[in-house]
């Protein structure tokens, strides 16, 4: 404690021997570093929980987020003029729903000019009822609330000693900086119990704060947007066209000075109405700010800190004719307003999820920015275990931020979407939607196994909500019965399919294999029996019609496609093909899963013959005469070989049905096919290629592989803040949409925790296997808390690349199986006492019964060699 006192004493005397500077230019507070990675030491956090630079935020997408799961906002950090962009997760526009395209009666027509090979007659027929890629409006877009600005009116000095942190371990954002020899100091977070975000301003120095607070939103005409203020409240509406509506109050609680009055009323300027865009066009928001539209503003005067509280409210929450903003008003009423007590909270509560797992991996602590250590690794072309450690934790706390569920009595929480909780675009790329063919997939492939199985809930509450409106699709689109969804889907609907959708109907099932793991890990019967069987049973209800028997005797789709690839020598640009690789791996996996569940919950004889029935007819995917695994049944010529998606590895990659224990030819076909991939370069990829290859080549053992490719994406797709965009804004080689655009998009962020665990840990088939994977760069490490499936909690520690031991927690009592890495001796023992175990030595497993509640140490001999690659 001594030597914080004795460096925040370095931090002031730095403030009051301010050199001149210009206002703009900014110099690091390194002492200030030094506290605070002090304090993180002292009370065992570790540096990679701190993201932190020395520059505030050049534009939206560099900002620092912070979220509860139903609001979020993005911290710029900027000194005199903060702008905190907010949202809200159910704010979604309603001006489109479902319509039906009569495509039923059409099926049989496509499908059989398909089998004679007359792709191009049965694309004609689908494109007489169903729009051409890129064409029709999919989904209502996901739009953000406004904007809150911070205007602090300091009496002069130029701005030293500054520094912008994201303590991912509290999940709060702090500002400090100098000037004229005060030090100031901001943070904002978002409790979760409260439910608003927090902002707080303070200073070393009685009545130093003096500015504005005031609320606006982006220029819009397709939203009418008022607002007014009161002494202590700042009050912002907003209605779109089709009638949404919400609201944002924001409340301010001074300590000294006084508060006065800003600006009374509020209405947005005139916008003019854009060139018509039919709905097609992505408006991205430019940099920039206007004092046209400042908002409604309330001002505090020589206040020695300052508390801002802000609430928002959706009409979803609210009733038929209630006030939003006396929603928002009952948010705030019942908030302690003692800074210290609500901080202490919102850190207590946010621990209890984000310190259920850590990762070290041998880092030193580093005493740079996060920019400098993102090029440094860059420029060194590797990816440092201190940057390895920040990206691992900013994945979790993205994870809890935008996708953790609401309190009870609380209406649902929307699921992670393609940014997660953040978007400051009026009509953001890809409307920020769930698009089903791969995105909302890799959002939640970690989730269960870094101990965070709580944020499910949302998915599945979200999977019930539309499964009435999936049902009419699937009589209306193919005449089944069942349950079917299309590639992009909203909050609140089902979304519109085009020739590339259309085609593909393994949208249910891909979302029904992410529950299945969540089952898996949980052990929950009943979530199982009550909420995913019965999704389940519907999916399998499609496709006993969508199957059709073949001259062969296989059941195949009637229509099939391999997302989202296109296919070579057609008159169109056209995807529809025989039977994809990833439709038949998951339509297997769905029956696979329907009679496991079915057995366990002892559903009727006739009904799992059925299934056992359909399941010994649907064909495996094809290897190539070439050694690699096809995308289709029959040779189709890609029409983008080098394609993003990685549609064919999905019974590899998330799926659990290719293993080199289990399929060792399947395994090996699929690191072919990867590399022929490969073979076509970058061009073509974004960011979540990267991380899906990433854990296709740690399944397949291949750790150093893996590692590249984590360490590629960084000079393509990571920004300073460690968020990283889709799309290759910067020309380095990448996919080159929207260029200039640094695109934030969650997916690669939060499925990356998946892509460095299962280097290290990874539990398929229900079998553990320790350093499966494990990179040549990261021989040294400790990880704590992870999740198993079957109900296990692992840590592992290894060093100089050697597995060193294993603690094992029993949370359902059931068998433990591990795999035998070239283990030459083991010792389990609990509570002090041997635990006997037997070793299969010809499958290489381990397997030993435990105890539900019960730890068991695994301890390895001092020449236990781990096979990594």
């Amino acid at each position: 404690m001594n030597k914080l006192i004795i460096i925040t004493a370095i931090v002031l005397m730095s403030c009051s021997h301010e050199t001149k500077k210009s206002s703009t230019e900014y110099t690091p507070d390194s002492e200030n570093l030094i506290e605070i990675l002090d304090e993180s030491g002292s009370r065992g956090y570790s540096p990679g929980d701190l993201i932190w630079s020395n520059e505030p935020a050049s534009e939206w997408a560099e900002g620092y987020p912070i979220g509860n799961g139903r609001i979020g906002g993005m911290v710029l950090g900027e000194t005199y003029h903060e702008r905190i962009a907010l949202n809200h997760d159910l704010l979604w526009r309603q001006f489109w729903s479902y319509q039906k395209h009569n495509t039923s009666g059409d099926i049989a027509k496509i499908r059989d000019f398909c089998l004679e090979g007359k792709w191009d007659e049965a694309e004609a027929i689908t494109l007489k009822k169903i729009a051409a890629t890129g064409k029709p409006i999919y989904v209502n877009p996901y739009v953000p609330v406004g904007d809150m600005y911070i205007d602090l009116r300091n009496s002069g000095g130029n701005v030293t000693d500054y520094t912008r942190r994201l303590n991912m371990d509290k999940g709060i954002v702090e500002v400090s900086y100098c000037s004229g020899g005060i030090k100031f100091k901001k943070e904002a977070f978002c409790p979760w119990g409260q439910g608003v975000m927090v902002t707080h301003l303070s200073a070393d120095k009685a009545a130093a704060l003096t500015g504005e607070v005031s609320l606006s939103r982006l220029p819009d005409p397709e939203c009418r947007v008022t607002g007014y203020s009161e002494l202590d409240k700042v009050i912002m509406e907003g209605q779109f066209e089709e009638g949404r509506k919400f609201a944002v109050v924001t409340k301010i609680v001074q300590r000294g000075g006084r508060l006065t009055s800003g600006k009374k009323e509020y209405r947005q300027a005139g916008v003019e109405m854009p060139e018509k865009s039919f709905g097609l066009k992505y408006i991205y928001r430019k940099n920039e700010t206007s004092e046209n539209n400042k908002g409604a503003s309330t001002f505090f005067d020589s206040a020695d800190e300052v508390l801002i509280l802000t609430a928002i409210t959706v009409d979803d929450e609210v009733g038929n004719g209630a006030s939003l903003v006396e929603k928002c008003y009952e948010k705030l009423e019942n908030i302690n307003t003692n800074y210290d007590v609500i901080k202490e909270g919102h850190i207590a509560d946010h621990q209890e999820l984000y310190r259920q797992v850590s990762l070290r991996l041998g880092a030193k602590e580093p005493k740079v920015p996060t920019d400098s250590l993102l090029r440094e690794s860059i420029n060194g072309n590797t990816a440092s275990p201190a940057l390895l450690e920040k990206m691992f934790n900013m994945a979790r706390y993205l994870a809890i931020c935008s996708g953790r569920p609401q309190p009870e009595g609380q209406p649902s929480k929307a699921p992670i979407n393609l940014q997660g909780i953040w978007n400051q675009d009026r009509r953001p790329a890809w409307d920020c939607d769930y698009h089903l063919d791969l995105n909302v997939e890799m959002c939640y492939w970690p989730l269960d196994m870094v101990n965070l199985g709580e944020l499910m809930e949302p998915l599945m509450d979200w999977v019930e909500k539309l499964i009435p409106q999936g049902r009419i699709a699937a009589k209306d689109l193919y005449g089944c019965d069942g349950v079917f969804f299309p590639t992009a889907c909203d909050y609140n609907n089902i979304g519109n399919v085009c020739n590339v959708g259309f085609y593909w109907p393994g949208g249910a099932a891909w979302v029904a294999q992410l529950l299945w793991q969540h089952w898996e890990y949980s052990c929950d019967q009943k979530f199982l029996k009550e909420r995913l069987y019965p999704f389940m049973f519907e999916i399998g209800e499609f496709y006993e019609d969508f199957l059709f028997e073949g001259e062969e005797g296989f059941l195949i789709p009637s229509l099939s496609t391999s997302p989202e690839m296109p296919i070579a020598g057609r008159e169109n640009h056209s995807f529809l093909s025989s039977a994809s690789t990833m439709d038949l791996e998951l339509i297997r996996e769905l029956f696979t899963h329907l009679l496991e569940a079915g057995n366990f919950l002892k559903v009727e004889k006739g009904v799992l013959n059925k299934w056992a029935g359909i399941l010994e007819k649907v064909p495996f995917p094809k290897i190539h005469d070439d050694g690699y695994l096809t995308e289709w049944l029959e040779d189709h010529i890609p029409g983008d070989p080098g394609h993003r998606h990685r549609s064919q590895f999905v019974g590899l990659s998330p799926g659990d049905r290719i293993s080199f224990e289990n399929t060792p030819n399947y395994a090996e076909a699929a690191y072919l096919a990867l590399k022929k991939r490969h073979d076509y370069g970058v061009k073509m990829t974004q960011s979540l290629t990267y991380v899906w290859d990433a854990q296709i080549l740690a399944r397949l053992y291949r750790g150093d592989e893996a590692y590249g490719q984590l360490k590629s994406m960084l000079p393509i797709h990571m920004l300073d803040n460690l968020l990283i965009t889709c799309n290759d804004w910067g020309g380095k080689g990448g996919l080159a949409w929207f260029e200039g655009v640094k695109l934030f998009q969650v997916e690669a962020n939060i499925g990356l925790a998946s892509s460095i665990i299962e280097m290290i840990f990874q539990d398929r088939q229900h079998l553990l296997r320790f350093l499966p994977a494990l990179p040549s760069a990261l021989p040294n490490g400790e990880v704590k808390g992870l999740r198993a499936r079957g109900g296990f909690e692992v840590g592992l520690k290894w060093e100089e690349g050697k597995l060193i031991s294993s603690r094992i927690i029993s949370l359902t009592g059931n068998l433990c199986r591990v795999k035998d890495n070239g283990f030459d001796k083991v010792r389990i023992t609990s509570d002090g006492e041997e635990v006997e175990y037997s070793h299969n030595k010809d499958k290489g497993i381990i397997s030993f019964d435990t105890q539900k509640g019960k730890e068991y140490q695994l301890t390895f001999s001092e020449n236990t060699i781990t096979k990594s690659n």
